[in-house]
């Protein structure tokens, strides 16, 4: 009996456990049939979505395969400026005599399977995908050379999903269209091998070696097939060192890949690189139209923002959209390429031009140079040189309105003064002239560009809380990159760039607000790719300071340093600036002591309208220097430096005629012909003033009293210690800016070394000597 109940029961038991397995698996079913529903609807959907993709896929045109299709230029309103490939350095060569040894070359290094796939590598992809993992064999890739002719030819550069698939299509597409041989030409043509530019292996060869592409030995073709995946760094006349490792890695895999044998391998690898590029000619550069605001364009799709490649700005067949004025573009180009607007100059004078709107920053006009060649040095956007006093508004009397509450008629001392520097207990500030004016006006110190003004005002900015901090983000605000700041910066030892100084002079013009300076709008591809572009913008300062250094600029141009740039009847602004010769380079280029004291290395203008901002900085190249040929200068003399502002006048007063005048914010008041933050203590000193019928005074605690004087004159710098013999002496040049020679001041901040971090300086100048003294 109790075994009965026992099996009775057991088989319970199975029948409960029974029904939860049938539960169970009808719920792996159900998940299983939604998954697979799932993944049959993302399957479907990505079908759909590479269809969609493959739809819009541009054609195989024949000619943008074979001759790559030239970029063009537009201007600001949307009109054709220029093409960009004029003058390339190409030569069209059949693949029946381009040499095996060529051909085996690229193959071996760039697409080992060519003849063998049918457009894409699998067995490529997946090395490549391994690779990214592993850190694998640098030389796999995962593109064939079907795929970059695709690519180079009718697609963009951007790793994305639309253009992988693309181009993998349209290169099987292709391998249907050609033979592997047609193809091979069409790649060899057309690849990238460096500035010139230079395309395809025909025309590399006769750049590099000299010799026709049929003659080519074995290490100078594994050179060509070498350069391909960064013609610039393996350039083997610049840069023969990595040039060498990169031909001897193509000779391993042609090795490798039994294209030659290891001993042929090991014999080309013991050919020099001077024995195998012995013959090499440069290849002329271009002269295009507009070459300057080109070359800068070029730099910013190609370098900076690394939106395509050389060859597709080349010959990529795109449209690309700028801030282009070809009126004001040419009018510069016209003033800096005629002899006759600078007479007795020296060959190598040159000269940087940059015009902006004001508004917007838009780039309007380059000039890169006098009689600019494409691809030169373009001295519109490089550091061409110390700004001297153009560095006054920015470093000493901006931050005073800003942060003190300054009014236009706060009294100032034209003094004796000392800034702190290294290596020495202070260097004593002066100008051109060697005098002190005494008690004047910011306004006038300004105007003049007296020196002794300006480093005060440095210095009772640093000294105030937050100083430091608040002088550098002033001027990083403004376009710059100061990681230290110096005492000596106030009267401008650093370096810039004519693009960089309109820059910032235009955030004065533009209520404060400074916009980076742009030149492409958009860029549009052959695929129909659109790629917008914009710039950054943000409030560099209030608009009552803009508005106020406006205002004290204005008297440059009518009673200061830069009446030689005004233009009658235009609400105009700006700011004149030079460097001084110091000892070493006197010594080096054995300047007289008397040449030294008038003359100087760079001279600057920046003046802008409440529409247009331009900047000029005129010198002599010096690494054009010859110096036993009298026809080579070296120095600015006094008649020379006058250039810049007549350069400025020359190029604007055609455009600046008619241009509004600068529009007074509520934030300002006038006080007596000056004007004053509204509510300052300044503002509100005056109106006691007037009640009480009392003379002017200083109500800031950290400014020094002075009282108003109306000399004229411009500035220098002469050094002495106020306490030691090991006092340092700093002349400053006719308007009144930095020292040169010297270390540049002690540093308030750590950070040592150039403030514009990146930028290449002249080479006729250390910059960390320290400051410039610079003039009007």
């Amino acid at each position: 009996m109790e075994k009965l109940k026992a099996n009775e029961s057991q088989t319970q038991n199975r029948k409960k456990s029974s029904k939860g397995g049938g539960k169970k698996r009808r719920w792996f079913k159900r998940i299983l049939l939604i998954l697979s529903l799932v993944f049959l609807f993302l399957l479907l959907a990505g079908a759909v979505t590479v269809l969609a993709v493959i739809k819009n896929a541009p054609p195989l045109n024949a000619d943008a395969l074979r001759n790559q299709v030239s970029s063009v230029i537009y201007d600001q309103n949307g009109n054709k400026a220029t093409n960009v490939d004029t003058g390339q350095n190409r030569m069209y060569t059949s693949i029946n005599s381009i040499p095996l040894v060529v051909q085996d070359a690229f193959i071996s290094t760039e697409d080992v399977r060519f003849y063998q796939h049918f457009g894409i590598d699998p067995i490529r992809i997946l090395g490549a995908t391994v690779a990214q993992f592993t850190n694998g064999y640098k030389s796999e890739g995962g593109s064939t050379i079907t795929q970059q002719v695709v690519r180079n030819a009718l697609l963009t550069q951007n790793k994305t999903f639309t253009r992988k698939i693309q181009e993998a299509y349209l290169a099987v597409q292709l391998e249907k269209k050609y033979t592997k041989k047609q193809i091979l030409e069409m790649y060899l043509n057309n690849i990238y091998l460096g500035e010139g530019p230079t395309y395809g292996v025909a025309a590399a060869s006769e750049r590099f070696f000299g010799r026709p592409i049929q003659n080519v030995t074995l290490e100078q073709a594994a050179m060509l097939a070498g350069m391909t995946q960064n013609p610039g760094y393996y350039d083997p006349i610049l840069h023969p060192v990595q040039a060498k490792a990169r031909r001897d890695l193509v000779l391993d895999l042609m090795a490798k890949y039994n294209a030659i044998t290891p001993a042929q391998a090991a014999k080309a690898k013991s050919v020099p690189m001077k024995e195998m590029t012995k013959d090499h000619h440069d290849i002329p550069v271009s002269n295009r139209q507009y070459s300057s605001f080109v070359d800068y364009v070029r730099k910013a799709l190609v370098n900076d923002q690394k939106i395509v490649t050389d060859k597709q700005f080349d010959s990529g067949g795109l449209k690309i959209y700028t801030t282009l004025d070809p009126a004001i573009q040419q009018q510069t180009e016209d003033i800096l390429n005629n002899s006759n607007n600078f007479p007795n100059v020296q060959k190598n004078f040159q000269a940087g031009v940059a015009v902006i709107d004001t508004q917007t920053g838009a780039i309007r006009a380059l000039g890169g140079g006098r009689n600019y060649q494409y691809l030169n040095t373009n001295w519109s956007y490089i550091n061409t040189g110390s700004i001297g006093s153009t560095a006054k508004p920015i470093m000493d009397y901006g931050p005073a309105i800003e942060y003190l509450n300054w009014a236009t008629d706060h009294q100032v001392d034209d003094t004796k003064t000392y800034y702190t520097q290294a290596g020495s207990q202070g260097v004593s500030v002066s100008d051109w002239d060697g005098q002190y004016m005494g008690k004047m006006t910011m306004r006038r110190a300004l105007a003049l560009s007296r020196n002794a003004p300006a480093v005060q005002t440095m210095q009772t900015l640093l000294n105030m809380p937050n100083g430091v901090s608040n002088v550098r983000s002033f001027a990083n605000n403004l376009g710059f990159n100061f990681k230290s700041i110096y005492q000596s910066y106030a009267i401008g030892p650093f370096f810039s760039s004519p693009l960089q100084m309109s820059g910032a002079y235009a955030a004065f013009g533009n209520s404060g607000v400074y916009n980076q300076p742009y030149a492409v709008t958009k860029v549009v591809f052959p695929d129909g790719e659109v790629i917008n572009l914009d710039h950054t913008r943000h409030v560099a300062m209030h608009d009552y300071t803009a508005y106020m250094v406006t205002d004290m600029l204005k008297s440059v141009m009518t009673s200061g340093t830069g009446t030689t740039a005004n233009i009658p009847g235009v609400p105009l602004a700006g700011k004149t600036g030079t460097q001084n010769i110091d000892d070493k380079y006197a010594q080096q280029y054995q300047i007289s002591p008397y040449n030294q004291s008038h003359g100087a290395l760079d001279a600057w203008f920046v003046g802008y309208t409440s529409r247009l901002t331009a900047a000029v900085w005129t010198g002599y190249d010096v690494n054009q220097n010859k110096p036993s040929d009298p026809n080579y200068g070296t120095y600015l003399g006094p008649n020379e430096q006058r250039y810049a502002q007549i350069i400025f006048r020359d190029i604007m007063s055609g455009f600046m005629p008619g241009t509004p005048d600068f529009t007074r914010p509520s934030s300002v008041v006038n006080i007596g012909g000056e004007l004053a933050i509204k509510n300052s203590s300044e503002a509100l000193n005056y109106l006691t003033r007037q009640q009480q019928n009392q003379p002017p005074q200083n109500t800031n605690n950290n400014s020094s009293s002075s009282s108003s004087s109306s000399s004229s004159s411009s500035s220098s710098v002469s050094s002495s210690s106020s306490s030691s013999s090991n006092s340092s002496s700093s002349q400053g040049g006719s308007d009144g800016s930095s020292p040169s020679g010297s270390q540049g001041g002690a540093p308030i901040t750590p950070v040592p070394g150039n403030p514009n971090q990146g930028n290449p300086p002249k080479t006729n100048q250390n910059q960390n000597n320290g400051p410039s003294q610079n003039g009007q």
